[in-house]
């Protein structure tokens, strides 16, 4: 298996400092041995490899298929899997230019075993989820009117960068009809006014595991029609994670969920119910109405429903749960009755 997907990377060696995005570390995994392949700028780190495996420098008299062909002989391999939804097709035109193996699509199998947590993963994720609610705790006290949705989600990033390893995601900071967008970007021209409806949605990464939480917070009295939004939403929230264990499927969970705001006379959230959580933000199970996935113990997921009004804003309410034998954990601490401030 040739692995170049930088989490599944992380994943299986233990090193957390690859970044996600970029191509700075591979790993090709054979029935005897384990190779981490990296380059010179990273190399001396990884230099002693690590449990199970040995790590090769990537140079330019020593490329990546180099040292490829140089295992296939070795080990006489005739097939390699590669990363379907990952590897590049002019990485794959590449390697099959100058090894002489099948190269068999492979989707979706380090991240069925990334979905179930052991024990370590589990606390850096409660690490993760325990600095995310300290955060929010402490932007409270930074609303003031006037104050930019912007300015707020550069305090959020620079408060990650300083007490964990960074942000998990770029934070979402939405005033009043912003808020019904669900991934909106803070603007640096939208202010708090009185009776605003602000949604903040926020994750920290920690020992490179990620968290991920969004609460609701009201500057000044709340128009009838944001509390009307809220409840329901909490409700449904509620709800799901009364419905949440292992062996449920989470496209069925999404489905009554949706169901149960459409009943309130909302149009219900267009996106998923909750996603899985760990090395990356977004990752295997999903909860999502029309893709069956039976959930398993030891994962960690957010649960997330919203109603999102164009013209008028938005209520999201997630948290992110660890999933046991009898049933789920809260790791997002922070409560979530209505925040008038």
């Amino acid at each position: 298996m040739f692995v170049t997907n930088q989490q599944n990377v992380m994943y299986l060696t233990g090193f957390s400092g690859l970044a996600p995005n970029e191509r700075e570390g591979y790993l090709l995994v054979t029935k005897y041995h384990a190779f981490l392949l990296t380059f010179p700028t990273y190399f001396p780190l990884y230099r002693q490899g690590g449990e199970g495996f040995v790590s090769l420098n990537i140079t330019a008299d020593k490329r990546i298929s180099s040292h490829i062909s140089d295992i296939v002989q070795h080990e006489a391999l005739k097939a390699i899997g590669v990363e379907e939804d990952n590897l590049t097709i002019s990485e794959l035109t590449s390697l099959t230019k100058t090894i002489a193996v099948s190269f068999i699509p492979v989707t979706g199998f380090i991240e069925r075993h990334r979905m179930q947590k052991d024990d370590s993963e589990i606390a850096s994720i409660r690490d993760s989820a325990r600095i995310t609610d300290s955060a929010f705790s402490w932007i409270i006290g930074r609303i003031a009117e006037g104050i930019s949705e912007y300015e707020l989600a550069i305090d959020l990033m620079d408060y990650f960068n300083r007490y964990a390893d960074g942000y998990a995601f770029n934070p979402i900071v939405a005033f009043n009809e912003n808020a019904a967008i669900p991934h909106h970007l803070p603007s640096r021209t939208v202010k708090v006014v009185k009776q605003s409806l602000i949604m903040i949605d926020i994750g920290a990464k920690f020992a490179g595991y990620c968290s991920d939480m969004t609460r609701i917070v009201f500057f000044g009295e709340p128009k009838p029609e944001f509390v009307a939004m809220y409840e329901t939403v909490l409700h449904a929230q509620e709800k799901a994670l009364s419905m949440i264990k292992p062996g449920v499927d989470g496209a069925a969970i999404d489905a009554e969920i949706k169901s149960r705001i459409q009943s309130e006379k909302f149009v219900p959230y267009h996106h998923g119910l909750g996603h899985g959580v760990g090395l990356s933000i977004h990752e295997a199970p999903r909860m999502k109405e029309n893709r069956p996935e039976i959930l398993r113990e030891r994962s960690t997921i957010t649960v997330e429903p919203g109603i999102y009004t164009e013209g008028l804003g938005g209520v999201r309410i997630e948290d992110l749960v660890l999933l046991k034998d009898d049933g789920i954990e809260i790791l997002s601490k922070t409560p979530k009755k209505i925040l008038v401030i």
